[in-house]
């Protein structure tokens, strides 16, 4: 069997001296990479841990998390990544669903802290439920019941995948790839390990957040040749660029997660003219990407294609009857991948999420994506939605009935109805609340502690009673109705505010414009002027638009770490009060210290305001 840490360990052996990761505070060649990950291994086994056992590592995209990813591997044990940035219900809960036995903090040079009740079988939930040597990870998508699903992937599966991407792109010791993708996520696992296992340069930067002039001097400075991000960043990084020199060493980006549009790969092929666009598909339940298309030059117009499946893996688009559809003809795309997942964890036990199909004389096990295409007369797959309630924010699928779950919970809310609604960057979610409407703050509070940021509703409407139809269901489609209707006279009362001049209003009332135009949601003034940007809607793709539009309408620069900073609203309008009072000038930069504590206060303080 072909395990992930295998393909790494061979790397660091023929690579030794060849810088693997590089950031502002540090290089790791792949020998110093092999012995630190080494060390998180034998510190692991001391504490008993070891094959089967599943271990989370808190932290944030860094070398510290990657060493920790390894150390794990070599111990035997499962790796479950959880981001720091998430709320610590959201943390436990992903935790105790996976049953850890143990966290690694990269936070604090790898600490190690087995969990309370955290003996063998115990954590493990009943014994050798875990005990497949070939359990690779447990990753985390949303849940129609409520809570986050853990989905084990195989060693196998991954190594298979990460083998094919560097292959087929010719992927090497001559690349620098951005490591740009959060933690919590399985997309992570190429966005670091493809080049790594190439013997490429894996770029960190230290930022968890990049402006798109950041981003701009960070593949330029670092002279990068590839990355991966999902179709909205890109549109964000796009809105944001003051100036459209092209930047010539980036020769890959692989886009994911999102319907990827054609007027979106021109732009960006005029900003990166060497640069071969590569549109990648597949769910979390096959073990990452399963479909890859090389996008032309001069792409077509509207959604492209997600082309072809790779070696060993077939899709089918079958009707309701799970009958194969002609070519042009829409229906449910089924996935048959070589090596796919293994299922859900739940309760102790593996949970298979895969269908019976009868393929070309055969029979095999089929995931049904929920996705529906249909083929093109070329045979490229073409993606036209969804056939059910989940949808993808930023590249997170989110099932609504998880976000209508948490809102529903709070003693405030007699019953709720959550829908997605798109603005000019990606999607955003909109809760029509039955329940008490002085009660807003309290409810974004408590939903802020238990769901991530992607999930988190942009835009809330109260409403005495939710509509109903004659068999006492609600009426979702006059809801739906409804909530265009909010969205769209809040954009139209944002416009007919808009100042006339910079100098037409106050720089209370020109910023609080910014955020509510920018945070999305129905809001038409900002009930309270201590939120901070996440607390009414805003989101990490959204953050970077704010600093965007922020520095355009007062002709200011300066680092967005200076927006988590001065976090609340007031503190964003003294800060920029200050600025238009002195010379204009480009602010310095801030350290990485500096940043993560700025990150740090701000999330202390919105988890003071739950408590």
């Amino acid at each position: 069997m072909q395990t992930v840490d295998g393909l790494l360990q061979r790397a660091c052996e023929k690579f030794a001296d060849a810088t693997a990761t590089s950031s502002a505070s540090e290089a790791l060649s792949y020998t110093e990479l092999l012995s630190r990950a080494r060390k998180v291994a034998d510190d692991l086994r001391a504490q008993g841990i070891g094959p089967g056992d599943a271990v989370g590592i808190l932290g944030r995209r860094s070398a510290s998390v990657i060493v920790a990813v390894f150390g794990v591997w070599i111990s035997g044990g499962i790796v479950m990544l959880v981001d720091d940035a998430l709320p610590d219900v959201r943390r436990q809960t992903m935790l105790d669903s996976g049953h850890a036995r143990a966290t690694v903090d990269c936070a604090n040079g790898h600490q190690i802290a087995l969990r309370p009740g955290s003996g063998p079988t115990d954590a493990g939930g009943p014994a050798g439920i875990l005990d497949n040597e070939d359990y690779a990870y447990i990753a985390f998508t949303s849940g129609s019941t409520g809570k986050p699903k853990a989905i084990v992937g195989s060693h196998t599966g991954l190594s298979r995948f990460l083998e094919w991407q560097s292959g087929e792109f010719d992927i090497g010791p001559q690349d620098r790839f951005a490591h740009l993708t959060n933690l919590s996520f399985d997309v992570w696992f190429r966005d670091a390990l493809t080049p790594l296992i190439s013997g490429a340069t894996l770029c960190i930067p230290d930022e968890r957040h990049l402006d798109a002039t950041g981003v701009r001097e960070f593949l330029r400075s670092e002279e990068i040749t590839g990355f991966h991000l999902v179709p909205s960043l890109g549109k964000v990084w796009m809105s944001g660029l003051t100036e459209s020199d092209p930047t010539a060493s980036v020769r890959l980006s692989f886009f994911a997660g999102e319907p990827l549009d054609g007027a979106l790969v021109s732009r960006w092929q005029d900003l990166f003219p060497n640069c071969q666009v590569v549109n990648l598909y597949g769910p979390t339940e096959t073990t990452l990407a399963q479909h890859f298309h090389r996008v032309p030059h001069r792409p077509a117009a509207g959604i492209q294609p997600v082309g072809r499946n790779l070696p060993q893996s077939r899709s089918r688009v079958l009707d309701e009857d799970r009958k194969p559809c002609a070519d042009g003809v829409a229906g449910e795309i089924h996935i048959v991948a070589e090596h796919p997942s293994y299922g859900y964890l739940v309760d102790g036990r593996i949970v298979s999420p895969f269908v019976e199909l009868h393929l070309d004389g055969e029979r095999v096990l089929a995931y049904p994506t929920g996705d529906l295409g249909r083929r093109g007369a070329d045979g490229d797959l073409e993606i036209l939605g969804r056939a059910d309630d989940q949808i993808k924010i930023a590249g997170v699928r989110i099932e609504l009935q998880e976000v209508r779950s948490a809102i529903q919970s709070h003693p405030s809310v007699r019953d709720v109805f959550v829908c997605a609604q798109e603005d000019r960057f990606t999607k955003f979610i909109v809760a029509v609340v039955e329940g008490d409407a002085t009660a807003e703050r309290e409810l974004r509070d408590y939903l802020g502690g238990r769901l991530m940021s992607a999930m988190l509703p942009s835009a809330y409407l109260f409403l005495p009673e939710l509509p109903k139809l004659p068999n006492g269901k609600i009426d979702r489609k006059a809801l739906s109705e409804t909530a265009r209707a909010h969205v769209q006279a809040r954009a139209r009362h944002a416009a007919d505010e808009g100042p006339s001049g910079p100098k037409a209003r106050s720089v209370a009332d020109r910023l609080e414009r910014i955020w509510l135009s920018v945070a999305g949601g129905g809001a038409t003034s900002l009930a309270d002027r201590e939120s901070n940007f996440f607390d009414v809607g805003g989101t990490s793709l959204t953050i970077v638009v704010l600093h965007s539009e922020i520095q355009s309408e007062f002709g200011v620069r300066f680092p967005m770490v200076r927006l988590f900073e001065h976090a609340s609203f007031n503190a964003q309008r003294r800060f920029l009060e200050s600025m238009t009072k002195q010379p204009r000038k480009r602010v310095p930069g801030t350290s990485a210290a500096t940043a993560r504590a700025a990150r740090s206060r701000v999330l202390t303080a919105r988890r003071a305001r739950r408590t």
